[in-house]
This record gives C-alpha cells, sequence and structure tokens, in this order.
C-alpha cells in the first residue's frame, strides 16, 4: 500500500511543489491530496493546474480562491478581457492575488503574439475548461485510513452541522475561528488549510497546527500567500510525519527556469 499526503494553499508555486514531490519522493503508488487554492499570487497557477490534471493520483479540491476565479472567469465571458471594468467578481479577485493568476493566463495563450481575435476565441475555449475542472472538484474528502477518520477540507466545516455534507459549501471553502476553535465531532480527524498558520500557532510560527484543546484538528497551511515569508507543509498520513520546505519571495523565481521546462517536458505539458 502506498503513503497518503496531504498539503494546501500552494498559490502557485509550482516549482515548490515539484521540490516537494522529489522530497518525499512521490511514487505512482502514493496519494497526494491538495485542500484547494492552488491558483493566485503565486507565479504558476496555470502549470499546476495542468499538473494536477494529468496526474491521475493527485486530487483536489475546491477553495475559496478557485471560488473566486470562476465567478470572475464566468462572468468574463460577457467581456472582451478578463478585467474589464464591468467584471464585478473580477474586482474581489484581484483584491485576492487575481492578477497573477490573469498575467500567467495571458502569457499561457501568448496573448501579445497572437492576433487579438485569435486570443479571443482561445481564451473563451480556455475559461470554459477552467471553469468545468473547478465545478468537477469535490467540496471535501471523507475516508478512514489506518483506524482514524479524516475529513480533508479547504478551511473547516459548521461546527452545528451533522457533518461536512450538511455545510454550505460556501462555509467549508470560507469558515475561520468558529471551525477551528469548536470542538466539532470529536470522533473526526479535521484536516484543513486557508487560514495562515502564523495567525493560529501562539508562537506566530507557520509549522502544522495540532489543536491543543479538543485534539481533533491539524491545521497544514504553511502561509505561501503571506507576502515574502511562509513553507509548504506536507502532511504524512501513514506515520504522521510532516516534510516542509521553506519559502521566501525570489527563491524559487531565482531557480533556473530550465527547472520549469524540464517538469514540464516530464509530465507532457
Amino acid at each position: 500500500m502506498g503513503r497518503k499526503f496531504v498539503i494546501s494553499d500552494l498559490h502557485g508555486q509550482f516549482v515548490l511543489l515539484q521540490l516537494l514531490l522529489e522530497k518525499i519522493h512521490f511514487t505512482d503508488e502514493d496519494e497526494l491530496y491538495i485542500l484547494g487554492d492552488i491558483m493566485d499570487r503565486g507565479p504558476n497557477s496555470i502549470d499546476i493546474y495542468y499538473f494536477v490534471k494529468e496526474m491521475p493520483n493527485i486530487y483536489m479540491i475546491k477553495g475559496n480562491h478557485e471560488i473566486m476565479m470562476r465567478q470572475a472567469l464566468a462572468q468574463s465571458l460577457k467581456y472582451d478581457d478578463l478585467d474589464d471594468p464591468r467584471n464585478n467578481a473580477f474586482r474581489l479577485w484581484k483584491q485576492n492575488g487575481g492578477y497573477k493568476t490573469v498575467n500567467s493566463i495571458r502569457e499561457f495563450l501568448q496573448k501579445d503574439a497572437i492576433a487579438y481575435s485569435e486570443y479571443f476565441d482561445n481564451r473563451r475555449t480556455f475559461i470554459k475548461e477552467i471553469i468545468a475542472f473547478i465545478d468537477s472538484l469535490p467540496n471535501y474528502f471523507e475516508f478512514t485510513f489506518q483506524g482514524t477518520h479524516y475529513v480533508l477540507v479547504h478551511a473547516g466545516v459548521d461546527p452545528e452541522a451533522k457533518g461536512p455534507a450538511d455545510t454550505d459549501p460556501e462555509l467549508l471553502c470560507w469558515i475561520r475561528e468558529y471551525f477551528y476553535l469548536s470542538e466539532c465531532d470529536p470522533h473526526i480527524t479535521y484536516i484543513f488549510g486557508h487560514t495562515p498558520l502564523c495567525f493560529i500557532n501562539e508562537d506566530g510560527s507557520f509549522n502544522v497546527w495540532y489543536d491543543p484543546d479538543y485534539h481533533n484538528k491539524i491545521g497544514i497551511d504553511g502561509g505561501l500567500a503571506v507576502a515574502d515569508k511562509g513553507q509548504l507543509n506536507c502532511l504524512c498520513l501513514n506515520d504522521g510525519s510532516v516534510t516542509v520546505l521553506p519559502y521566501k519571495m525570489g527563491q524559487m523565481e531565482a531557480i533556473d527556469a530550465r527547472v520549469l521546462e524540464d517538469h514540464k517536458k516530464i509530465y507532457g505539458m
């Protein structure tokens, strides 16, 4: 039996993801669960999107950034470009780092290298593809592994609901303190992202957080969306071990571009 790994909130850090998979020696027998927010803030959201689509043993749920992106892209189909001032949903997405993804989309579609009519048609096709992908993502994962009943969710669940299936899907992607400061179901171990751990840990660190009061929640968002610091936390469910890759602004971008190109070739991107 392979290993099960969980990460969250990659925010466009494709190179960091590849370095992690190399560090944990990820194989075809292993499984990786991503708890949403592969998009925005970082430089390579589109690369992560295609990578996840191509990997049969990588599974993902939608996060609040995927929700904001879907709303903005769906509205953009009415207009001439992604950031048309009439696109109300785009303003919220932009405020939360969506402009980085827009730049990635335009670069990917070669906006400045082809005729606008061709770009317009390609963009419409691409947007519909992204929307279909986001719509296909589940809101949470729930399974029992090695005797532990897990719920993997982007932000959390409604503590007063019977379970994740009875929680509003929007709340699954947006809730914060009310979830992780409540007991919830004591028979479930919840693993969540969304809230950078520097805002939960008493020492202000980005290290994995284990609920000290109810002992049934694990926070793993290492804060890759927070300014020029943070880390990617990877939890292995087989033995509870944590692999950490630190990040500092400019560090990943400084890696030779050939690393990125090599990975694209390997995975047929």
